[in-house]
């Protein structure tokens, strides 16, 4: 459900690190994930985004409970790419946040927002980068080295693989996509 699925250039930066595709289009990209992320959730009143439309999945609030927590380590790990030497990055778990966190105890526009902020925060961050910082790496506990521009694509990825669960929700309470 990407915005961008007619776009060959961005599929094939999104399916493999095509260093060919430029950083500031990336970023670019990761800054409109605010804008998909808002009209994915528009008209889900607070009362709809606690209900699990589709059976056996996460209600609209857990997954932009998710997608804001998993922002979080997003940034996190692109800040520490960026100002440390060769930073260790943990692996996560995330099959107990839901319930340990309380996702469905949140509210929609609160988690929406803390998306946003990390989104526009970390882009500005970005944006100042030289073109050497886009070579440093950290190291990834389960997946070895990474760049900071593969870990700029994790998050762009993370999201256009969520939007499509929040269409179907969208589509399962009888909301126009």
């Amino acid at each position: 459900m990407s915005t961008f699925s007619g776009d060959p250039a961005y599929m094939g930066a999104m399916q493999r690190d095509d260093e060919s595709f430029p950083v500031d289009r990336l970023i670019t990209l990761y800054e409109q994930g605010v804008a998909k992320l808002a009209k994915a959730v528009e008209g889900i009143t607070q009362e709809h985004a606690r209900l699990r439309p589709v059976q056996g999945k996460w209600s609209p609030l857990e997954l932009v409970a998710h997608l804001a927590g998993a922002e979080i380590f997003f940034t996190e790990r692109m800040e520490r790419t960026i100002a440390l030497d060769k930073p260790l990055l943990m692996g996560v778990d995330e099959r107990h946040y839901p319930e340990r966190i309380g996702y469905q105890d949140l509210v929609l526009s609160e988690e929406l927002a803390l998306f946003s902020a990390l989104r526009t925060h970390m882009a500005r961050v970005l944006r100042r980068q030289p073109a050497p910082s886009w070579r440093r790496v950290a190291i990834h506990t389960e997946t070895g080295a990474v760049s900071l521009r593969q870990l700029l694509l994790q998050p762009i990825r993370h999201l256009d693989h969520h939007l499509a669960f929040l269409h179907e929700k969208r589509r399962a309470l009888g909301l126009p996509n």
